[in-house]
């Protein structure tokens, strides 16, 4: 059981990116920020609780290179993924839905290929091209059908969103290459979610200096918040930890297979068992199955 513990854990996070996608689409009428800045707060107690519980006495901080790299690789993937990625990803799943949306963020492992041939010197081989290719064309099905005047159902899922999503996937593309070059070095995921959390919670905090938009976030971070959003907080932190828990015990190829999943859990949660959205096109289950199709021959090399 111990040799699956990355798979199992990816599962979860896919189950729980899955509840996000459900919940974050109800929360049109939420005021504020829609809960962007209190789930990052709620990622820093989840987090932070279970270092405590899980990994404080196990693993030792000690002032060395190795570890001040680890924390830096640990702050950068926080800034990526919770300020970046975050912001964007509630705003893409909140626009196109939960299926669309979870469809979308299959370009992870695109830009995940492509960042770790450029920056980690990864080689690309012929599964990863075809595998790349075939996330591309899926992505294309999507945005071309939404240029369509009666594409969308809510009247929201025009091109913007997809932009928009696939914006989110470059940001958590980034953030997985960063979290597993710190996890190399610092064998700690909690930890690590602790810093990226904190991170991203510093840098808003930050903005807020010079924005009234970012300075109204902080104000109204306990008043803005809803059933709706209090959920969808917590099911991204859940997502998000069991992630970087996933990636301690897996390569990021395997991880982002089986995240792959997450759109599976979602179409099955938002049409049958909450009936929040109509059964999906043959279109978009075509892209969503190619966009499998490609995850998985990125994943076989």
């Amino acid at each position: 059981m111990q040799s699956f513990w990355g798979e199992i854990l990816a599962t979860l996070s896919a189950l729980s990116f899955a509840m996000f996608n459900v919940v974050i689409t109800r929360t049109s009428s939420s005021r504020g920020d829609k809960g962007v800045l209190f789930s990052v707060l709620v990622t820093i107690g989840f987090s932070l609780a279970l270092f405590v519980i899980l990994e404080a006495g196990r693993i030792e901080i000690a002032p060395t290179r190795a570890t001040g790299a680890g924390l830096a690789f640990f702050a950068f993937a926080g800034l990526s993924a919770m300020v970046f990625g975050r912001t964007l990803v509630f705003e893409s799943v909140r626009r196109l839905g939960a299926t669309r949306g979870s469809a979308v963020k299959r370009l992870n492992p695109f830009f995940s290929v492509l960042l770790a041939a450029v920056f980690l010197s990864e080689p690309v081989t012929c599964f990863d091209l075809a595998g790349l290719v075939a996330i591309a064309f899926a992505f294309a099905i999507l945005f071309r059908s939404s240029l369509r005047p009666d594409h969308s159902a809510t009247g929201r899922a025009g091109p913007t969103a997809y932009l928009i999503g696939a914006g989110a996937a470059f940001a958590y593309a980034v953030s997985y290459i960063a979290r597993k070059s710190g996890l190399d070095l610092m064998d700690a995921p909690a930890f690590g979610t602790f810093v990226s959390a904190l991170s991203g919670f510093l840098a808003f905090a930050t903005l807020a200096v010079v924005s009234k938009r970012y300075r109204a976030m902080f104000r109204g971070l306990f008043h803005n918040i809803d059933r709706n959003v209090m959920a969808a907080a917590i099911f991204v932190s859940m997502g998000q930890i069991l992630m970087f828990a996933a990636l301690a015990h897996e390569d990021v190829s395997t991880v982002v297979m089986i995240s792959s999943m997450e759109i599976f859990f979602s179409i099955f949660l938002s049409t049958f068992v909450f009936r929040l959205e109509p059964r999906p096109g043959t279109a978009i289950l075509f892209s969503a199955g190619l966009a499998i199709v490609g995850v998985f021959l990125v994943a076989a090399s």
